[in-house]
C-alpha cells in the first residue's frame, strides 16, 4: 500500500486560468459516434423526468442528504455545478481547476478529482479553492465510489492502476493499492472488505481485499473492455458493464465466479452500472449512443432502453433510492429517471397480521458431542416451532452454492457453510420435510475474519498492550464464570436473559477495547451488519402473519432480542415451551 504526495497548488492556481482540452472517461475508453439506436421508453420500469442543462461534459454528481441539491463535476468548462433539483435549476457554479470528472464531500468541504492534472483537490463548504490541499495520486483520477464506509471513500487512478483510499473525515487520500491494467471506477462493499475494481486494458476485474491489502481474485469477465459496475444492494452480485462486447456479467461476490451475463437488448458500447432502490433493476448507460438500458435483475433480462442524451456517462443513485440521475457528457444535460410504478401504499392497520419469531441459540460444533442439545434436539426444536421463514447465519452471497450442491448431491461443500452442523445436519435435510423458506442474513465476509483474526493474534503477543489484553480477559473470566450457573448447553438456560447478560460481560470489554480497531469486525459492526440483513427479511413480510425461525450462535442472541424487543410488528415466543413439549413426549 502506497501513501500520497501533497501538492503544492501554484500549478492548479494557473490551471484554473487556462483549462486544457478535456480527456474524458467515455473518449479515453471508446470511440463515439457509434450509429443512431433504435429504442422503446414507454411502458417500462422507468420513465424520464427532469431534464436540467448543465453545462460542458458533465460526469461525477453527488446529492445533499435531503436529496434537494446536486453537484456536478463539468469536466468540460473545469466547474461545478450547483443545481436545485426542486427547481431543476442552477444556482451557483464554482471554479474546480482542470477536468474535474468528480466530487465527494469530505470533512471541510469537497475533494475534486482532476483527471488531466493527477491530483485531487481541495474546496471548501463553499467552493472556494483551498490553499495547498492538492495531492498528486497519480495520472488520470477519475470517479470516487458511489458511497463511504467508515468514513472512507476510493477512487481509481486510471492511467496508474491505483486505487486510492480517501479519508473523508480528514479530507485527503492517504494510501492506495495496485490494480490491474487501466482501472475503471471501483464499487466496494458494504463493510469495506472488497473492492471491484474493472480494468479496461486487462479486461479484467480484480478483487482487492482491502482490509488484509492483498488481490484476491483477477476475473476475466468480458470479451470486451470491461467499464464500469455496481454491486447489488444485496451484496451478492457485482454487475460490471463490457463495453467491447455488449453485455453486462454477473460476478459471485464470494466464489468470484461469473454466474451469467445479459447479452441482448443492450445499447452500443454499455458503461457504467447503478442499482438503485431494493436492486430489482440495474440501470446501464450505453455510452456509444444515447440510452440508458434497464435490466430486470430477477429475469436477468433487458426490460426497457430509455433515451435519455448523448453519450449518456456517469449515473448516480438518488437518496430517495428510487430514482436515478444521468449525467449526459455531450448534450451537457443532468436527465432524471423516475420508477413509473408508484410506491406501494402500506396495508391498512386492521389487515395485518403480526408475525411470530422465535430465536434458536446455537451451540455450532457443541451439538455434535451434546446429549442437551444434540443435533437431534435441533431438528426436533425445528419441527415443533414449524417455521415458514428460517433466518440463518449463512452470508447470502454463499448461499447459492451451498443449495446448488445439496441439490445435485445432497451434501454441501461450501466452506462457511460447512461450520455449522445445525445447518448440515439440519436445516438441508429438513428442507425435504417441513415447507420453508432458508433466508441466508451473515454479514460475515471472509476478509473481515482474517483481518480480526490477525489483529486479535497480534493485540495478545504485543507488550506495549499487555495491560489491556489482561483486563479483556478478566471480563472473559467473570463472563465464563456467571454462565458457569447453567450447563454450557443446556438450551433452557441458553435461552434465558442472564444468559445473554453473563455473555454480555465478556463482550462489552471486547467491544471498548477493540471495536475502533477491527471495523467491521467488532462485535457490535458485526452484530449491526447481520441485524440490517434480518430487518430487511422481516420488514419484506411484514404483517403476513407467518412464522420466523432465527438461529445464530448463542452469543449473538441477545442483541438480536434487544432489536425484536423494539419492534411493535411482531410477537416474540419464547423457547421454553417448546422444550416443554419435547420433554413431554
Amino acid at each position: 500500500m502506497g501513501t500520497p504526495r501533497p501538492g503544492t497548488g501554484r500549478r492548479l492556481a494557473a490551471n484554473f486560468r487556462a483549462l486544457g482540452a478535456i480527456v474524458s472517461l467515455a473518449a479515453a475508453g471508446f470511440a463515439c459516434g457509434a450509429p443512431a439506436e433504435d429504442f422503446d421508453d414507454a411502458g417500462g420500469p422507468f420513465r424520464v423526468g427532469d431534464s436540467i442543462e448543465v453545462g460542458a461534459a458533465p460526469h461525477g454528481i453527488r446529492f445533499s442528504p435531503d436529496g434537494d441539491t446536486a453537484w456536478v463535476a463539468l469536466s468540460g468548462e473545469g466547474r461545478i455545478a450547483v443545481v436545485d433539483l426542486t427547481a431543476s435549476a442552477i444556482i451557483d457554479r464554482w471554479e474546480a481547476g482542470t477536468t474535474p470528472l468528480d466530487l465527494i464531500r469530505v470533512e471541510g468541504g469537497w475533494l475534486v478529482s482532476q483527471f488531466r492534472d493527477s491530483t485531487l483537490i481541495m474546496l471548501d463548504a463553499g467552493g472556494r479553492f483551498v490553499p495547498d490541499a492538492v495531492w498528486d495520486v497519480g495520472a488520470g483520477p477519475s470517479l470516487f465510489t458511489p458511497g463511504t464506509v467508515r468514513g472512507e471513500s476510493w477512487i481509481t487512478t486510471e492511467f496508474s492502476d491505483r486505487l486510492w483510499v480517501v479519508d473523508t473525515r480528514g479530507g485527503a487520500p492517504r494510501a492506495f493499492h495496485t490494480t490491474g491494467d487501466r482501472p475503471y471506477p471501483a464499487d466496494v462493499m458494504w463493510d469495506g472488505s472488497y473492492a471491484f475494481v474493472p480494468n479496461l486494458d486487462a479486461g479484467t476485474v480484480s478483487v482487492i481485499d482491502l482490509l488484509n491489502d492483498e488481490t484476491d481474485a483477477e476475473v476475466d469477465v468480458c470479451r470486451g473492455p470491461p467499464g464500469g459496475g455496481a454491486l447489488a444492494p444485496d451484496q451478492v452480485t457485482y454487475i460490471v458493464a463490457c463495453g467491447g462486447s455488449d453485455e453486462v456479467a454477473f460476478i459471485n461476490t464470494a466464489s468470484f465466479e461469473i454466474t451469467g451475463r445479459v447479452t441482448d437488448g443492450l445499447g452500443p458500447r454499455p458503461f457504467s452500472v447503478v442499482v438503485p432502490g431494493e436492486g430489482r433493476y440495474a440501470l446501464v448507460n450505453n455510452a456509444g449512443g444515447s440510452t440508458v438500458s434497464v435490466v430486470d435483475l430477477e429475469a436477468r433480462e433487458v426490460a426497457q432502453r430509455i433515451e435519455v442524451g448523448e453519450q449518456p456517462i456517469v449515473l448516480r443513485a438518488h437518496p430517495d433510492g428510487e430514482r436515478v440521475f444521468v449525467a449526459n457528457e455531450i448534450s451537457g444535460t443532468l436527465v432524471e429517471l423516475v420508477p413509473t410504478a408508484p410506491p406501494a401504499e402500506s396495508p391498512a392497520a386492521s389487515e395485518v397480521a403480526p408475525n411470530e419469531v422465535v430465536v434458536l441459540g446455537m451451540i455450532h460444533g457443541g451439538h455434535e458431542t451434546s446429549e442437551m442439545f444434540s443435533l437431534d434436539v435441533v431438528r426436533d426444536l425445528v419441527r415443533e416451532i414449524d417455521p415458514d421463514y428460517w433466518l440463518t447465519e449463512i452470508p447470502p452471497n454463499r448461499w447459492d452454492r451451498a443449495w446448488a450442491e445439496f441439490q445435485a448431491a445432497g451434501t454441501v461443500e461450501e466452506p462457511r457453510v460447512r461450520r455449522f452442523p445445525e445447518y448440515m445436519e439440519g436445516l438441508f435435510p429438513l428442507t425435504r420435510e417441513l415447507d420453508f423458506e432458508a433466508i441466508p442474513t451473515a454479514g460475515w465476509t471472509e476478509p473481515m475474519s482474517d483481518f480480526r483474526a490477525a489483529y486479535l493474534d497480534a493485540y495478545a503477543r504485543d507488550p506495549a498492550r499487555a495491560d489491556r489484553w489482561a483486563e479483556y480477559q478478566t471480563a472473559a473470566e467473570a463472563s465464563a464464570e456467571a454462565l458457569a450457573a447453567g450447563a454450557a448447553d443446556d438450551p433452557r438456560w441458553i435461552h434465558t436473559d442472564a444468559y445473554d447478560e453473563a455473555y454480555d460481560i465478556r463482550m462489552r470489554a471486547y467491544a471498548r477495547l477493540f471495536d475502533a480497531d477491527l471495523g467491521p469486525g467488532g462485535w457490535e459492526a458485526i452484530n449491526a451488519s447481520h441485524w440490517g440483513n434480518i430487518e430487511r427479511a422481516l420488514d419484506r413480510h411484514r404483517g403476513e402473519g407467518v412464522r420466523f425461525l432465527l438461529t445464530y450462535g448463542a452469543g449473538h442472541k441477545g442483541p438480536f432480542l434487544r432489536e425484536l424487543r423494539a419492534r411493535n410488528d411482531i410477537v416474540l415466543l419464547e423457547v421454553a415451551p417448546f422444550l416443554d413439549r419435547l420433554s413431554a413426549r
